[in-house]
């Protein structure tokens, strides 16, 4: 007799174990899907998430990682002193000279020598690679059960939105 309750016991702690554990884990599930799918909704940058944690049986869920930013090469090259003195120079041009003509002054083609005849240099740069910025993110979710109740980004601030009236900031 005893051994049968013991038995019975055991298993029905193990069952209600087991239900609290996949209830955590589905929440944390969710709630990186959805950190994942508010993301696409705003740019095409990368997610990798790091970390997931749930708190009181899964009820506040907080989902850490990184938002990777591809930044492109004209990006990148719009960015460099080299181009940032061109445009300088092409936006100080003299009044006649066309913005193709400043350009052309600024890198140094098609500019006139002393000498009256035409330079032309050609560029030892390397063509600018893309660069990956990467940025810490972080979400939070509320549930009550499996129900979503709450969600709201923590990091990065371009996504944390501000505080509604009447809620506490914090």
């Amino acid at each position: 007799m005893k051994i049968r309750t013991l038995s019975i016991a055991c298993v029905t702690t193990a069952v209600a174990l087991l239900a609290a554990c996949t209830a955590v884990n589905r929440n944390a599930g969710a709630c990186e899907q959805l950190m994942r799918n508010k993301l696409a909704d705003t740019s095409q940058d990368t997610l990798t998430v790091a970390h997931r944690a749930a708190a009181i049986h899964g009820s506040r869920v907080v989902v850490e990682g990184t938002i990777e930013h591809v930044i492109a090469a004209s990006e990148v090259a719009a960015s460099t002193p080299a181009a940032a003195a061109a445009s300088a120079l092409a936006a100080s041009a003299p009044g006649g000279a066309s913005g193709a003509k400043a350009a052309s002054v600024a890198s140094g083609v098609g500019a006139e020598s002393p000498a009256g005849a035409s330079s032309v240099e050609v560029s030892t740069q390397k063509p600018a690679k893309p660069q990956t910025l990467k940025l810490p993110a972080a979400a939070e979710c509320t549930f009550h059960g499996e129900e979503l109740n709450v969600f709201r980004w923590l990091a990065p601030a371009k996504l944390v939105a501000p505080p509604e009236e009447g809620q506490a900031a914090g």
